[in-house]
């Protein structure tokens, strides 16, 4: 099967067009997350649907080592068992997990995006980031509010040297929502029988 980084060559935002529940895409989350060696990158996760517990796993059992710096924006309800208490704690291998409690927030989530970016400024490591999922987001806010909100994140993304993806399952939208997303991304990558096609811009 293709592999979807040796497809891309320093695309800043890529749109990765998968069903929710896929190991292929799970898989291929990772393998976009690692990119660098893990103890030379920051790590951020923004997640709607996945457990931080849940994503270590994955993490864990494809990447192995950990990464020098692995942040969790957990927005909405998944996170409440995890930091029912606080709005930001430590996990045991030393991950820190920020909440969100209101997923419709758009402007709340982009400053935390904006506060962790520039926390990382100036280190020395390489800045990757997964947002799973823009399926979840599309819940709560409408496709032109959500557009918006990507225009200006993945604006920030390149402009700070991060390298993002952002999960969206095609099953679940209309062929009018993915195009007008798809428009956004430096490069999309579509899961079809099993394979990934790799289309950038």
């Amino acid at each position: 099967m293709s592999s979807v980084p040796a497809s891309l060559d320093g695309e800043s935002s890529i749109l990765v067009l998968a069903p929710s529940m896929s190991t292929e895409a799970d898989e291929t989350c990772i393998d976009l997350l690692t990119q660098a060696p893990s103890e030379q990158e920051n790590v951020l996760w923004v997640t709607f649907t996945r457990s931080p517990d849940g994503c270590l796993q994955d993490w864990l059992s494809h990447a192995g080592g950990r990464p020098a710096n692995l942040r969790f924006l957990s927005v909405g309800e998944t996170v409440r068992s995890v930091a029912a208490s606080s709005s930001m704690q430590e996990t045991p291998n030393e991950a820190v997990i920020d909440t969100l409690s209101n997923p419709g927030d758009l402007t709340g989530l982009g400053i935390k995006v904006s506060e962790i970016l520039q926390q990382w400024h100036g280190n020395s490591y390489e800045t990757v980031a997964c947002f799973h999922s823009l399926t979840a987001l599309l819940q709560y806010s409408d496709v032109q509010t959500v557009y918006k909100f990507l225009h200006v994140l993945t604006g920030r993304f390149a402009t700070a040297g991060v390298s993002a993806h952002f999960h969206l399952d095609p099953e679940a939208h209309d062929s009018q929502t993915i195009n007008t997303l798809k428009t956004l991304f430096d490069a999309v990558a579509e899961l079809e029988d099993g394979d990934w096609s790799v289309r950038t811009r």
